[in-house]
Order: C-alpha cells, then structure tokens, then sequence
C-alpha cells in the first residue's frame, strides 16, 4: 500500500509517454492544369477566312483542306485544321459562303476519359448558350472520348 502512488504515477506516466498521432495538414497533389489552346468564343460570329488571322500565327500551324466534301445531310463542306502543340481544332465550313458549320476539338493522343479537358482546351464551357456542346465517343470505347464538336447557335 505505501508503494501504491508510485503504481499511480508510473500509470499516468505510461499514458502521457505513448505516442500521440500528429495532425498532419492534408497533403494536396497539384492539379493537372490544362492550359487553353485555342479561344473558340472569341471565333463566334467569324467566317472561315477571318478565323485564320487571330489563330495563324505564334505556336499555332494551319493545316488547310480546301477539297470540299458532301456531309450525310447532304450540305457541301471543306476544312481548315489549326494545330496548337498537340490539340487540333478542326473548323468545317461551306467553301461557298465561307460559314462555319462547326468547331471540332482533338488531341494528337486520340482519346480522353474527360471531355472536359477538352472543353478547357477550347476554352467552352459547359453551360455556354451560344452553341451546342456533342461530345464524341470512341468507337472502339465508347467511355473514351475521341473529340468534342462544337456547333455554334443560330
């Protein structure tokens, strides 16, 4: 009994000397950041040829089509495709009034999970009014997705 605050403190003492777990701040990965290749709100409004001036220039190759082609609706269309790095924007147009039909975004790797990225790349978003947002899957994984086509509104 004379011993029994030693066992007290030598209890307590075990108590305050195991390890208390830290509180760590979480760690936060950076975000992969997807830089805006091509500004295509900016082209609405444009035909084919004054499209060419903001995009033909610095980082950005033209690669032009001219052979126009028939679409399944039986309109007539040609294309000009501007590289930006490895992100594509492929504009088709009628060769006779020079109109835009349709924006199309793709990258050089083929296929993403997130058609979103995308998007980002075109700088469109989501929720934009001023055209229509078709997100194309892949043939062979339709959970992949090949492009986004853009349409702008009439």
């Amino acid at each position: 009994m004379r011993h029994s605050y030693l066992l007290s403190l030598a209890l307590l003492m075990g108590c305050a000397a195991t390890e208390q777990p830290t509180s760590e701040a979480p760690t936060t990965s950076p975000a992969f950041r997807t830089e805006r290749a091509f500004d295509v709100p900016a082209l609405l409004g444009m035909n084919a040829d004054q499209i060419a001036q903001p995009l033909t220039g610095k980082s950005i190759r033209p690669d032009h089509d001219r052979t126009p082609r028939e679409t399944a609706a039986g309109e007539t269309e040609a294309l000009y495709t501007y590289w930006h790095d490895t992100t594509a924007l492929v504009v088709s147009y009628n060769p006779a009034t020079l109109h835009v039909n349709s924006y199309f975004v793709k990258t050089k790797s083929g296929r993403t999970s997130d058609y979103n990225t995308l998007l980002k790349l075109a700088n469109v978003s989501r929720f934009d009014k001023r055209m229509v947002i078709e997100p194309i899957a892949s043939v062979s994984n339709p959970q992949l997705y090949t492009g986004v086509k853009l349409v702008p509104q009439q």
